[in-house]
C-alpha cells in the first residue's frame, strides 16, 4: 500500500504533513529497509534502501512535528521541480546528464547536509564516477566522472538557492549565505 494511502486512511484534522510525522515514526520506519540520521535544529532524514542503496526519501521536522517526502519511490525529486535548477551553469555537462537534471532522478548517491540557520545543502549527483558499475572483482568499472550539482533547502524542503554546478567551492559558502538571508527574510 502507498504511503499516501496509509495517510488517507488515518482518520482525525491532522494536516497531511503532520499525518506523515506520525507514520513515520512508528516502528516499521526505524529499522529494516529504513535508518534515521540526525540533520540537527531538530530535523532528520529518513533513509530507505532502494536498489541497495541508501537513499533520503523523507525528512523529519522534529520541532515542528511534520515531515516531507523528499523523493518519491521511483526516485524523482518531490519537492524540487526544473524551475529550482540553474540550467544556465549545467551548459558545459554532457547533454545526458542534463537530461537526468530534467526528469528530476535523484537515482545516483545524493545527500541532504546538516541543517544550519534553517537551511541544508543538498548535493544531487547526476553522474556516479566510474566505480559506481564495478562488481565486487572491479569488472564492469566504467571512466565516468562523478557531477554533482548544489542547491539548498529549508525545514519544509523548499528550495531556497536553484540546484547549479560549481565550479570552487567557495561558491557553496555564497550559496548558503543567500540560503539563509531568505529563510531570515521569511521569518
Amino acid at each position: 500500500m502507498s504511503i499516501y494511502k496509509k495517510l488517507s486512511k488515518m482518520g482525525g484534522d491532522l494536516s497531511i504533513d503532520k499525518k506523515l510525522y506520525l507514520l513515520l515514526n512508528t516502528e516499521r520506519y526505524r529499522s529494516g529497509q529504513y535508518k534515521t540520521e540526525d540533520l540537527g535544529e531538530g530535523m532528520a532524514v529518513i533513509y530507505q534502501v532502494i536498489w541497495g542503496w541508501w537513499k533520503p526519501r523523507f525528512v523529519l521536522n522534529h520541532s515542528a512535528k511534520t515531515a516531507f517526502e523528499f523523493m518519491d519511490s521511483h526516485e524523482h525529486l518531490v519537492t524540487v521541480t526544473t524551475d529550482d535548477i540553474d540550467f544556465d551553469s549545467l551548459n558545459d555537462l554532457p547533454e545526458d546528464v542534463i537530461e537526468v537534471a530534467k526528469c528530476l532522478s535523484i537515482h545516483f548517491p545524493s545527500f541532504i547536509r546538516g541543517f544550519h540557520n534553517g537551511v541544508a545543502q543538498v548535493d544531487w549527483q547526476l553522474n556516479p564516477d566510474g566505480r559506481y558499475y564495478m562488481d565486487d572483482d572491479g569488472f564492469g568499472m566504467t571512466d565516468d566522472e562523478e557531477i554533482e550539482i548544489y542547491g539548498f533547502i529549508d525545514t519544509e524542503g523548499r528550495v531556497l538557492v536553484k540546484f547549479r554546478a560549481i565550479k570552487d567551492s567557495s561558491e557553496l559558502e555564497t550559496m548558503r549565505q543567500e540560503a539563509e538571508e531568505k529563510v531570515k527574510i521569511r521569518v
